[in-house]
């Protein structure tokens, strides 16, 4: 009796420190503001109704919605680029981290979760977009996610020019850009960050900064370096890209039984095909062969050329005559209409579902990410398929090729590395559906079973470094941070050697007290000379 009064007296404590120490933050911010009534209806904290609808919004990976998952101290909903800079101010006078969620697509949450107190600056509000048609360029605003640009660009060029972007509509475009950014039009404009013309970003220290403000290094070091790690981008221009009005789609299945693994085997060279107007990614998964026990792969191979069935055909005939695509599966349609596609609807969707961020499924998933460079021999997918049987059809992999346009930039053209000679982007995952959370036996099995599928790819990967994708970032590779040694076990990982030192001095120049960090930002050592 005596113990649980002494632990609700503690827990009473607790949550009144927390309450007045939230309000002094709240006091700060309406202090420094022209209309405090205004400003107060943008901060929500834990007792306020709206506080876990806001928080729970933009979590796209549903198994961080656990009961444990830490929640921020406060959340902060700006309209504008003055409660971003007073809410920054605010959280470094009164001792709090902060993190900033676009997207919410985080693939360990990193933007709305954190082991200490923190400060949330959702910039769902900020997304405006500004399409400038005759000189093929937007600015916008960093709460936008990509299928309002699609759709905005679509409305606006009459299906004339798009993005080079990823092709789930409700990924942020700020958390995009900061990783990199791959998509559809990867072999033929190369990332995302490699099409950005400017941005706005506020610093340390709550100036607003462009392109020519904060100096070539900086706007380098965003542009793929995680830009959260740096300040917080409120906005970014862009370079829009001309894209047919027609493009052609296919989508081909097969089967183990049907010759998926030969047809694999020679998809896995697509990146020294000539054509960058050609793109296929594929995605592969276990499965039971009718009604028996007995287990196959699926792999599902959709491609988009960028034009017309009939400039498809001849390229296909030629490249990729195995794959049998005829033009009874292609299908012409616009750019935007593609993206439909590419997350799971058909063309005939209304284009409006690309604005509706509701109506876009969530995941429930853990990833890892390699980068191939040499192909994977019939020996080693055969191995693969078989770990694959060992799984219980949870989980997948998805391949997106490289080359092309991509073959073009030095490594050290932005801080996303993986250039020349890289053949696709190999990410792996496993689903926790139909489980309470990713902590139930049937999820650590899970787990561990994605575990020993990358000890199985080793072989098979780029080594020295063994590459990943930062933007499908995964904690398990290690998040030390104390000296070089240990923060470039993960970080020459996502940016190799000659980038990750880069991004350190960049660092140590505009946040010298490293109040941007979180798990795997970029890191600020004590001692001068470790990033050498």
């Amino acid at each position: 009796m005596k113990k649980s009064f002494v632990f609700l007296l503690v827990l009473t404590l607790a949550l009144s420190f927390s309450s007045a120490y939230s309000q002094d933050f709240i006091s700060c911010i309406e202090s420094d503001s022209a209309n405090a009534s205004s400003i107060s209806q943008l901060i929500y904290t834990p007792g306020n109704a709206s506080f876990q609808p806001i928080w729970q919004f933009a979590v796209q990976n549903t198994r961080f919605l656990k009961p444990s998952t830490p929640r921020p101290s406060i959340i902060v909903t700006p309209t504008d680029e003055s409660l971003v800079q007073t809410s920054l101010l605010c959280a470094k006078k009164h001792g709090y981290e902060i993190r900033i969620r676009s997207g919410g697509h985080d693939f360990e949450g990193l933007s709305y979760t954190a082991d200490v107190p923190f400060v949330m600056i959702d910039l769902n509000n900020m997304r405006s977009i500004d399409i400038d048609v005759a000189n093929s360029t937007a600015w916008v605003g960093t709460g936008a996610v990509l299928g309002e640009l699609y759709y905005s660009i679509a409305q606006k060029s009459n299906n004339t020019l798009y993005f080079p972007g990823g092709t789930w509509p409700t990924v942020g475009i700020s958390g995009l850009i900061g990783g990199g950014g791959t998509g559809n039009l990867l072999r033929k404009y190369a990332t995302a960050g490699d099409n950005v013309l400017d941005a706005r970003i506020i610093d340390v220290n709550g100036k607003i900064l462009d392109r020519k403000s904060m100096g070539e290094d900086l706007f380098w070091a965003i542009r793929g370096g995680v830009a959260s790690s740096f300040g917080v981008v409120v906005a970014w221009q862009l370079q829009l890209v001309p894209v047919p009005e027609k493009v052609t789609v296919f989508i081909v299945n097969r089967t183990l039984e049907q010759g998926a693994t030969e047809l694999f085997y020679k998809y896995q060279s697509l990146a020294t095909f000539e054509d960058r107007n050609l793109y296929i990614r594929s995605q592969a998964a276990s499965e039971f062969i009718g009604n028996t026990t007995q287990k196959t792969m699926r792999i599902i191979f959709q491609g988009i050329y960028q034009g017309t069935t009939n400039e498809l055909i001849p390229v296909m005939d030629k490249v990729f005559p195995e794959l049998g695509v005829t033009r009874e599966i292609c299908q012409e349609m616009t750019s935007v209409q593609s993206t439909l596609v590419f997350f799971g609807r058909p063309s005939t969707t209304p284009l409006e579902i690309l604005t509706n961020r509701s109506a876009i499924p969530k995941s429930n998933s853990k990833t890892k990410s390699n980068f191939v460079r040499t192909p994977i021999p019939i020996s080693g997918l055969e191995k693969i398929w078989s770990k694959f049987f060992e799984n219980d059809l949870s989980g997948g992999l998805l391949i997106i090729p490289s080359g092309g346009r991509m073959d073009d930039y030095a490594e050290t053209a932005t801080p996303y590395p993986h250039r020349a000679g890289t053949l696709y982007l190999l990410a792996t995952s496993v689903s926790f559906v139909g489980q309470a959370n990713d902590t139930t036996p049937v999820s650590l099995r899970r787990l561990a079973w994605l575990q020993s599928l990358e000890e199985l790819l080793t072989p098979y990967v780029s080594q020295n470094p063994r590459e990943s994708y930062v933007n499908n970032n995964d904690l398990d590779i290690g998040v030390g941070a104390a000296n070089y040694m240990e923060a470039s076990v993960w970080g020459e990982r996502y940016w190799k050697r000659d980038n990750f030192r880069r991004l350190i001095r960049i660092k140590a120049n505009v946040d010298p007290d490293n109040f941007f960090k979180f798990p795997q930002s970029i890191p600020v050592f004590k001692r001068r000379g470790l990033a050498q």
